[in-house]
């Protein structure tokens, strides 16, 4: 696991330290000049512009020919199929530190404190893990070669997923919470990511059944 996991790595860390810089980058503008309104869009798209790297790792692993090479390795395919949901997953923590370090340093610099900071970040992170749940098997059933048009598909359907869900997540806050509203704002985003989690795992063995019966 170990192997796949560094294989992943390195065929797709130079495209990593540039969505860095790019996240960075939008964010201190977005921050700087745009309505606080938009600050909690900040999260989602560092997080986001990080994973697209990892939704790389598969498109590369199929033009060099290394996904019929490392079926010859001592591996079995569901170790395959986990190593990229895990290296997705490490991805995911990664712009979600991301995304809290650039809040923290403006909140240290700037007079304006950014609200729902972590409400945000929890946003960003259940559109992530849906779009990475999307993603993978889909890749797995169409190949790499239709790579593009799959990422772009399964990052529309998880924001469509994110808007068309608010009245269902809203509701099941309600009853969380019962009489106490002070506490919905804090339910809602903890519901959004355990969906999320419960999404990529069901999506991981979907990916790895299918996987399995693949034929190359």
């Amino acid at each position: 696991m170990k192997g796949l996991l560094l294989t992943s790595y390195y065929l797709v860390y130079r495209s990593s330290f540039l969505y860095t810089g790019l996240a960075i980058l939008l964010s201190g503008i977005i921050l700087t000049f745009a309505d606080a309104s938009m600050h909690r869009l900040v999260a989602m798209l560092n997080i986001l512009l990080m994973v697209m790297s990892a939704l790389d790792v598969i498109k590369f692993e199929g033009k060099s020919g290394y996904d019929k090479y490392v079926l010859t390795l001592p591996v079995s395919r569901s170790n395959i199929v986990q190593s990229h949901y895990l290296f997705y997953f490490l991805v995911v923590i990664y712009g979600v530190l991301l995304s809290y370090g650039i809040f923290y340093i403006y909140d240290l610099i700037s007079d304006t404190q950014i609200d729902g900071k972590f409400n945000s970040i929890f946003f960003g992170t259940f559109a992530v893990l849906f779009t990475g749940a999307i993603n993978f098997p889909l890749y797995y059933i169409f190949g790499p070669e239709k790579s593009d048009s799959i990422t772009m598909g399964s990052v529309g359907g998880a924001i469509l997923v994110t808007i068309v869900s608010q009245d269902i997540v809203g509701y099941l806050a309600k009853l969380l919470t019962l009489s106490n509203s002070n506490d919905l704002d804090l339910y809602v985003p903890i519901i959004y990511l355990i969906i999320g989690v419960i999404a990529y795992i069901v999506s991981l063995f979907s990916a790895v059944f299918i996987y399995q019966k693949k034929e190359f």
